[in-house]
């Protein structure tokens, strides 16, 4: 298991006045740790941050702890991101290539779209503990993930949203700050003005500038700072930690090496003596000698002996 300390935070809240939903994050400390242990590269640290964070407020939709993958695979040379968040406030993402691709000049606000690519897919996967996940996809439209999520619930789940994710990489190549904003009308509800000034606010770079020049402390600092009081007055519903968390272990690591099956296995045995496992999501490794790969080949088998 591997985790950071708990120094973010989420907060959900809803307009005084008018059916409208705002969740703020501020994922720092989360998307800084994902950065580090992927040896990322500007645009990939801007990438996982932004991920990361579409991914958290993502998984606020329901009351249930919900877990939610997301996965943005584009044809710029990043080769895609990868997301796990839930409801929680935990979330662990990996980014294909981490030292591919560049940052670009792109208006309010740095772009990504050379790196992720201006054509493939937003995959979205929601497991709320029923018997079967719910799951869309539309089309990547932008390359720069908050947008093209933003339009995977306009399209796909039927929800107006106004959505802001953003990451900013300091001169010495780690993340100086990571947040986002979600910006939600109610279903069968009026919210078209509010989400039309977040959106024009959000497009202006309020979000980047909050966070470049210090005003997110905290996550209702965020609000307060990228709004300035323009939806009207809020009501926090709930508050929580965000922290990068991975549920890999050794016992994983040891099913998945038991489903490669015993011809496999005993080949690996006598050709290399060894194998290793690395997470994906945390680059956790795994090491395991000839004895350890011996038990895992006679449990596949289901009985003793030597390998064949």
């Amino acid at each position: 298991m591997r985790e950071a300390s708990p120094a973010d935070q989420i907060i959900r809240c809803v307009l005084a006045d008018v059916p409208v939903r705002v969740v703020a994050a501020l994922t720092t400390a989360t998307s800084r740790e994902a950065a580090v242990r992927h040896g990322a590269g500007a645009a990939a640290a801007v990438a996982l941050g932004r991920g990361l964070t579409a991914g958290l407020l993502l998984a606020t939709l329901t009351k249930d702890d919900e877990q939610v993958t997301l996965q943005v695979l584009g044809d710029g040379p990043l080769g895609g991101i990868s997301v796990d968040a839930s409801g929680a406030g935990t979330a662990r993402a990996y980014v294909k290539h981490p030292r591919a691709g560049r940052i670009t000049a792109g208006g309010a606000r740095q772009s990504l779209a050379d790196a992720v690519g201006r054509s493939g897919m937003v995959s979205v996967i929601r497991d709320v503990g029923l018997r079967e996940n719910f799951s869309g996809t539309t089309h990547i439209r932008s390359g720069e993930i908050d947008e093209d999520v933003e339009r995977y619930l306009t399209d796909s789940e039927q929800i107006e949203s106004a959505l802001s994710c953003e990451a900013i990489v300091g001169a010495d190549g780690a993340v100086a700050g990571a947040a986002g904003i979600l910006v939600q009308a109610l279903p069968g509800s009026a919210g078209a003005i509010e989400l039309a000034d977040a959106r024009r606010l959000f497009a202006q770079g309020a979000l980047a500038r909050a966070i470049e020049i210090g005003q997110a402390a905290s996550a209702d600092d965020l609000v307060a700072a990228v709004f300035g009081g323009r939806l009207g007055e809020l009501r926090v519903l709930e508050r929580g930690e965000v922290r990068f968390f991975c549920p890999c272990s050794r016992e994983r690591a040891d099913a998945s090496l038991a489903m490669l099956g015993v011809t496999d296995l005993s080949a690996m045995i006598i050709d290399d003596g060894k194998a290793e496992v690395t997470c994906n999501f945390c680059r956790a490794r795994y090491d395991f000698d000839d004895r350890d790969l011996e038990q895992i080949r006679r449990r596949a088998a289901g009985a003793s002996g030597p390998p064949s």
